[in-house]
């Protein structure tokens, strides 16, 4: 991506009162957060691998940590979590965890039913037990069909509804910018604005952004995310490289996405960028001064308070008692206050996005940005997940009259099921009924 910043690391410049100061990436090491390196989901994988089976099927730890490896990520962390659980269940029971009987996971199935686990998350453990015999080259019993049948009546007393992540959808401005004529943009954008302040919006967020260095890359994060579609994982892989200045529009953009969780492979996509997301881009990478590697990083901030003047004490004018110091003798200069923002090097965490989020999203609400108090603003934020924009993102392509199909190419799914599944919950006023009959049954 283009870049005009050749200023060096360490910049400093006024805002008002303060002195900023920004030091470029690279340039400072920022204090580390958590523990270290994190635990290694491979190793856990292949110890409780080594705890849970047979003797008769003593497992090759070399061979199975290769076999792990080869798997995505979020597979491994996702198969360490559920063979934990699982784990955790075998200690109570009697007898072999690995391979398991047909009624040992029935047993499992009724455990996770009492913990009042979903009928989604039962389905991935049960997944993740077919996944750990078929690396152990056994047949597996969740395929039995008393271990379907308990599935089955499970799904039936619980219900199979999930709870989807709340849509952030553009907000107002869309619908009329998509009417047909002057009135209905002017209909289409009221109601638009009346949506918007009962709901959390992009429009919102983004206006909520601050104008130093976290607020940059929050609006420019929060742009990206919204404009391309990108899971979190996807987003935080994002390099400077990767985004170019589209050949077909001289303000747009496009952005190669090397990898996502529908092409492990690594084959590559690449997404469309708004205008206003390639300014917003630029403004965060000018002025941090990154020229390569991940995009959105940490910001740390060190901030010193002002400290007014004070003049000198006459000699005579101090009691007899008091201590002479230099400050008092010839006093002390202004000291302003003081702001540094410190760049890290490596790119953030889906811990740190849905914080940002969930941040962006209250000061959004103290400014008055949407109609939401009480409880509801509770359940708005705690709705917001890392999923959020992919999800508002879909609902707007369906409200626009866009198909499965293209929506599922666009947004890189293998099928349109999950597609589906998003725009499911889109709003009545913007469903293809609404749409047709909206300037009909007056």
């Amino acid at each position: 991506m283009p870049h005009q910043n050749t200023s060096a690391a360490l910049s400093l410049h006024h805002s008002g009162s303060e002195i900023v100061t920004i030091e470029g990436a690279g340039s400072s090491t920022l204090p580390r957060r958590g523990s270290g390196q994190g635990l290694d989901r491979v190793l856990q994988l292949t110890e409780l691998l080594a705890e849970l089976v047979h003797p008769d099927h003593a497992i090759d730890r070399l061979a199975y940590r290769k076999a792990l490896e080869a798997r995505a990520p979020n597979t491994v962390k996702a198969l360490a979590s559920d063979l934990a659980c699982y784990a955790a269940f075998c200690r109570t029971e009697i007898g072999v965890g690995l391979p398991a009987s047909e009624s040992r996971v029935v047993a499992y199935l009724e455990h996770l039913e009492g913990l009042g686990r979903k009928p989604a998350t039962v389905s991935r453990r049960l997944a993740s037990l077919a996944m750990v015999h078929a690396l152990l080259g056994v047949g597996s019993p969740t395929l039995a069909s008393v271990v379907r049948d308990a599935m089955r009546g499970l799904r039936r007393r619980m219900g199979v509804r999930q709870r989807q992540a709340g849509a952030l959808r553009f907000g107002p401005g869309i619908d009329a910018a998509l009417a047909l004529d002057g009135a209905e943009a002017a209909r289409a954008d009221g109601r638009a604005d009346r949506a918007r302040r009962k709901a959390f919006t992009l429009t919102a967020l983004l206006a909520a952004c601050d104008t130093d260095p976290p607020g940059l890359r929050d609006a420019a994060l929060l742009s990206l995310g919204y404009d391309t579609g990108l899971r979190v994982s996807e987003l935080l892989r994002v390099e400077v490289a990767h985004i170019a200045p589209s050949e077909a529009e001289n303000s747009a953009g496009t952005l190669f996405v090397p990898i996502s969780k529908t092409d492990q492979h690594g084959e590559g996509a690449l997404a469309w960028i708004s205008p206003d997301t390639m300014r917003r881009v630029a403004a965060w990478l000018e002025v941090t001064d990154i020229r390569t590697g991940p995009i959105f990083r940490r910001v740390a901030v060190r901030r010193t308070k002002a400290r007014a003047a004070t003049r000198p004490v006459r000699v005579e004018a101090l009691a007899p008692n008091a201590r002479l110091t230099r400050e008092r003798m010839y006093g002390r200069s202004a000291v302003p206050a003081k702001a540094t923002y410190a760049i890290g090097d490596v790119a953030l965490t889906p811990a740190a996005v849905r914080s940002i989020l969930k941040r962006t999203a209250l000061r959004a609400a103290d400014l008055g940005l949407v109609d939401l108090y009480g409880s509801a603003l509770d359940d708005a934020i705690a709705r917001l997940s890392t999923h959020s924009l992919r999800v508002g993102l879909t609902q707007d392509l369906f409200a626009n009259g866009e198909d499965a199909g293209p929506i599922a190419q666009a947004l890189r799914w293998n099928s349109t099921a999950t597609a589906l599944r998003y725009g499911r919950e889109l709003a009545p006023e913007s469903n293809a009924t609404a749409r047709m009959l909206k300037n009909v049954r007056q």
